[in-house]
Parts: C-alpha cells; structure tokens; sequence
C-alpha cells in the first residue's frame, strides 16, 4: 500500500475552550419576576457583587519609560490616566528578568524556587501551583486569557484556572506583525474586544491580557515608527500605550469600567545597553527588576495615590484578592492595601531576585538578589552591593566600604533560599520539535545541558558582558533566520570561549537549518567530546542521519537520547519516523503512542500515528488518530488532507467531500499549491459521483 498523506506541519496553537452555560433559572413570584437576576445554581452567591478583573501585563516594559514616572522618552498618556485614577507603585521589583517565570509568579504570588520555572521554554508551571484564574473561578468568576506571544503558551502550565485562554494563530503569519510566534497588540485587543461583546450571563469576570510587542526587535507600527524612529523601543511602548486607550474603551463603551479592576504589571524591563546587557535575561539591576504597577477603579482603590514604598510583582495577586473582599490567601507575597492606605506593612518587605539563565545556557554562575530598605545585594562570584538612594543606577558597589550591610542581606538571603528549598530541574519539561521552532522564532533556545545543581559556576557573569553582547547579536540574527551571519558571529564566540553549551545548540541548529549536516554533526561531536551530551544533541544527530537516509545511525542517536532522558519527545517522534521510514510500523506505532503518553495534544505524533496505522490496515484506529489531529489542530490544513485522503480509502464518500473542501479553504500561497490541485481533483471526482 503506497503511502499518499501528507507530512503535518507546525500547527497553531489556538486553543479558545469556550464553556458553555448551562443555568438554571432561579424565577421569583409576582413582580419581582420581572426585575429577578438570573444566576447560576453553581455560581457561588458571593459572586454576585464583586468587581471584574482586567489584568494587562506589559513585556519588557521598564517603569521609567512611563510618563506618569517622569519619563519624557515615550509618551503614556493612557496608562497616565489608570496611574491618576488609581494607584502607582513606582518601586515594583519583579523576580526574573524571563518572561515565563515572571508571569508564573506574578499568577501564583510565588518566587521562582517555589513555583519550579527558572526559564523560558523547558519549564512548565506545576499542576499543584494556586493560580489568581484558579481562585477566582472558585469564587464564580468567568475567567478569560489573550496572549501575545507563544513563550506564554497554554503548554507551559499558564492556562491554569482559564475557562478560554485565546493564544491566536501562531502560525499564521499573515495575522502577525513582527514574528511567526507573537502577534501584534491590536490583534490581541480584537480578541479580548469581541469575547468582551459577545459573553453572555452576569457573572463578573477575570481577564487577562498579555502585550508583547516592547520585547526586542523594537519595529513599532506607523506613525510611532516614525515619530520615535531614534528611539524604537520607546515607539513600542507608545504603541502599547495606545492599545491599552482602546482596552479601556472598549470597557467604557460596554459600561463596564466603573465596575471593573484594573492591574497593570510589567513581567521584567530592558536593560538597553546598562552594565553592558542589551535586552534581559542575565543581570539583575534595576534596569530589568524594575517594572510598573497599577491599580484603578475609583471608590475602591484610592484615586491618584503613589506608593514608594518597595514593592514585588508577587504581591499584586494577594492585593487584587483583598480589594475584592476574598479571603483566601495565595502564594508568598502580601497585600500592599495597608500602604496604600497609608499603614505600614506588617512586616518589612523583602524583595528577592534571580537568573539562572546564565547557569542554565551559558555554563556560568546564577545570579540571585535581595533589596531591603536602601540597599540591594547580589549573591555572585563577586557580591555587589548597592545603596540605592544614593546610587539608583547601581553603578558603584558599596560592599568594601559597608560590609556590615552586605553580610546582613546575605544571611537574610540565605535564610530565605533555605526556606524554599532547591528546586532547579523540578518544573522541566520534555520540548517537542514544533515548540522549539516557535521559541526558537523569538530568540529563545534553552540547552539541556544540566546547571551545577549549586549554582557553583566561578564564573561571573558581569565579567562576561562583551562576550555575551556578541552571543546575543548572533542570537538576533538566528531569530530572524539569518543562520550565515550567525555562524559568522557564534564560531567568533565559541573561539573566545569553548565553555558555553548555548554556542554549540545554535552552531549545529543553525548548520542544519542550511541543509549543512557534516558541519552540524562535526560540532555537536565537538561538544559531546567538551562533556555537554544531552538527549536534544542526541536527537539532533538522528536528525541529521535520518535526513542523510543513514537509518542504522539515526536510530542509534536516538536510543541514546533516550537513555539520556527517557521522556524526550523529539526523540520518541524522530525514532517514530525512523521506523516508518524503514516500514518497521509495530515499533513506530509503539513510539508515536510513547509521545501522545508524554504529550496527548501533540498534533505531529496523531499524524505519524495515523500514517502508520493505515499502512498496517487498522483503518479505525488510524481515523481516530486523523480526526483527533484536526480536533486538536482545527486551522491546521495538511491535517485535513489527510483525513480526507483515509476517509474516501474507507468509502466514506460524503465526509471524505467534507474534509477535501476544508483543506482548500484553509490552504493558501505556494506552499500547499501541488496539494491543493490534489485536492480539487478528488472534490470534483467526489462530486460527480
């Protein structure tokens, strides 16, 4: 039997499970009939009056490009107007300068240590982590998530608690402004702007919305393109401005905003060329801890008031909860209504910080901090200590002149590590190949190399920063699919130090996106001999085999990957494929089936399933796999094809015409032209019978 379906391309992940309600009527005799509220027998009662919820988290937003701040290098003027109608705390310290592990603490109220993400792309937020969506749809709130790009993917734990979590098209290039795995903020607020119109029933709601756009490449939209064209970054934060004008419209013109809570929350800032850091992700200065932080709904939150007073992301959550007159606690941080009413806090707050970035990818030391009153220190190679009032900038470390300070906060610090406990590699993730193509989109691509468990790297990453300037413009350029000038610039890199695991991923990566698989596989031997194997260098070198047609060699790789990490995805599915290839179907079945294990969503494994099965005569099993995919995967074309391709082999005429004429609608441009002409000779065919 020849095999004719298609191979599954990277899908969507567009997922919005909207729960239907299903009510009963609760009527109330005589004239009050008429006026009765209509609630739902499962909705907690207390639901009733509480306020809505809109929280907007700005990426990448430093707080002092805010006008409200004082800043006159980008103009906010809606956000001014939240800040005046509400509260700024002008000293929020976020905790990771990472998106991911930002907003799984800023959701959970936990650090890092304690909710298990240390980084973006292989951690996933843990089941058992009490998230703001998970406590306030138990209190009977409608919960709905918009989100910008896919590092904040549903796959990594953040749709918790969210009875639709809108993530867009991510492979819908054409609905996107800058990269194939974030959309614009005008598509996220249309998104948000039509659940908005079109939710039905009393129920308050908690929405969440996530603006992306400020995360490098700065490439706002006309006209701030042009009337910032000195200064993009601060282009896109004007922009994102603007959008935030048409969220809160948009609750104006449904006469929602008097009734609605608002939180505005930066996840980290952008360092922009201070302490020698271009974007974020490695220091933990000021320049990335530091975020803005709203509070608006005027009668509830005290209108045009300022807090100074040191402030953390992971308290936002326990402070919505208490303005909202629910009791339940979450997570590490505490309510800041008494500052805001002018109390002092309870006890002093402490603000912890850290990046293990630099341990996890670059092979150097983790940073970790903690700010109290005045001061910060930074738990490096070499401590650093700042007095912040006098030196906002952290330009001069004071921890000669004031070592009595330094090793307060460093036992404090220390007491406070030990209260968490050690966590690196507990929330880790297995990657499938289509996520780390999508991270890989934004410039993201964690190694799997392993951290000293410790953290106990000599190596500072301060000292670092001209070579991890050159890393990351090679970074930039691989993003943006210039794989030529990065090598350019990564072999440079690699040359001045050999000692840095992300090198030798993007080399290789960067050789096989060139079809130029002897250099590929030279350097991953290299990196295996340097002691940086790992089951994704493993499953990388089956690639390369199997793309070579050298099936012995590739499957080899690919048990060895295994035995490095026995739920690795990639390595299930491309050993999958192997056996397909080699018509061994028992066995690629029994590997495809290991995925769907890990990861039942997984769209390219249904498929591969599928493909199998029907070459095996399993025609039943094999539909299921193919309707799933497309259950899964509803935008996703090829996925049509296919089914249609197994329905009309079954006789399934009518549906076979159903699923044919789905996959003409949904496919477009060149690259599906041959399988389009494919399909419109089976329509027609089909329709002549």
């Amino acid at each position: 039997m020849q095999e004719a379906h298609v191979r599954m391309l990277p899908v969507p992940r567009y997922h919005m499970d909207r729960i239907v309600m299903m009510s009963r009527i609760l009527f109330v005799a005589g004239m009050c009939l008429f006026f009765a509220q209509l609630v739902s027998s499962a909705e907690p009662p207390e639901a009733a009056n509480k306020p809505n919820l809109l929280m907007i988290t700005l990426d990448t937003v430093r707080a002092d490009y805010l006008s409200c701040n004082g800043s006159k290098k980008a103009q906010t003027p809606h956000l001014d107007r939240l800040a005046r109608g509400g509260v700024n705390f002008t000293r929020a310290r976020t905790s990771v300068p990472l998106t991911l592990p930002a907003h799984a603490s800023i959701m959970t109220g936990n650090y890092p240590p304690v909710h298990g993400v240390r980084d973006n792309g292989s951690y996933r937020l843990p089941e058992e982590q009490l998230t703001l969506a998970e406590v306030l749809h138990g209190h009977g709130y409608e919960t709905a998530a918009f989100i910008g790009a896919f590092v904040l993917d549903r796959d990594f734990g953040v749709a918790q608690g969210f009875d639709v979590f809108d993530e867009g098209d991510w492979g819908n290039v054409n609905a996107l402004e800058n990269l194939a795995a974030e959309r614009s903020a005008d598509a996220v607020r249309d998104a948000f702007s039509s659940w908005l119109m079109d939710r039905a029933g009393t129920r308050p709601f908690f929405a969440w919305i996530h603006l992306y756009d400020p995360h490098a490449p700065y490439v706002p939209p006309e006209p701030f393109r042009k009337r910032y064209a000195e200064n993009p970054y601060a282009g896109e934060i004007a922009y994102t401005d603007t959008v935030v004008g048409k969220i809160v419209e948009d609750l104006e013109s449904s006469k929602l905003l008097g009734s609605t809570l608002i939180a505005v929350v930066g996840d980290h800032g952008e360092a922009l060329g201070e302490h020698g850091e271009q974007t974020h992700s490695l220091l933990i200065y000021n320049s990335t801890i530091h975020v803005p932080m709203l509070l608006h709904l005027p009668g509830l939150v005290t209108s045009g008031k300022t807090v100074e007073h040191l402030t953390r992301t992971i308290d936002l959550a326990p402070t919505i909860l208490d303005y909202m007159g629910i009791s339940q606690s979450i997570g590490q941080g505490t309510s800041l209504r008494p500052l805001v009413e002018g109390k002092r806090p309870d006890q002093e707050i402490l603000a912890y910080s850290e990046s293990l970035y630099p341990s996890l990818n670059l092979g150097w030391s983790e940073l970790r901090g903690l700010e109290a009153g005045d001061y910060r220190f930074i738990l490096a190679p070499s401590p650093e200590l700042y007095d912040l009032t006098k030196d906002p900038g952290e330009r001069e470390s004071r921890i000669e002149s004031n070592p009595t300070v330094a090793d307060r906060l460093e036992r404090s610090l220390a007491t406070l590590m030990e209260s968490m406990g050690p966590s690196v590699g507990r929330a880790r993730q297995a990657v499938d190949p289509q996520t780390e193509e999508m991270l890989l989109s934004l410039g993201y691509l964690s190694t799997s190399q392993p951290p000293p468990q410790d953290g106990s790297s000599v190596v500072d990453p301060k000292e670092k920063m001209e070579l991890w300037t050159k890393i990351e413009s090679g970074l930039a350029l691989f993003s943006r699919g210039d794989d030529t000038g990065a090598l350019v610039i990564f072999k440079k890199a690699l040359a001045e130090d050999d000692d840095i695991p992300i090198l030798y991923d993007h080399i290789g990566w960067s050789h096989i996106r060139l079809n130029q698989y002897d250099q590929a596989e030279r350097v991953y031997r290299q990196a295996i001999e340097h002691g940086f194997d790992s089951a994704d260098l493993r499953a990388n070198l089956g690639l390369i085999y199997y793309r070579r047609g050298d099936l012995a060699k590739a499957e080899k790789e690919l048990r060895i990957a295994l035995t490095l990490e026995v739920s690795s995805v990639t390595a299930h599915y491309r050993l999958a494929d192997v056996y397909r290839a080699t018509k061994n179907y028992p066995r690629a079945a029994e590997q495809y089936r290991q995925v769907l294990e890990i990861n039942p969503d997984y769209v390219w494994a249904l498929n591969g399933l599928g493909m199998t099965l029907a070459m095996t005569g399993k025609n039943e099993e094999a539909l299921a796999a193919f309707r799933d995919a497309v259950r899964i995967a509803p935008e996703m074309a090829p996925g049509y094809l296919n089914l249609a391709v197994h329905l009309e082999r079954m006789k399934l005429f009518p549906e076979a015409l159903e699923a044919y004429r789905k996959f003409i609608d949904l496919s477009s441009g060149d690259e599906f032209a041959r399988e389009r002409e494919i399909a419109a000779a089976a329509f027609k065919r089909l329709q002549a019978r």
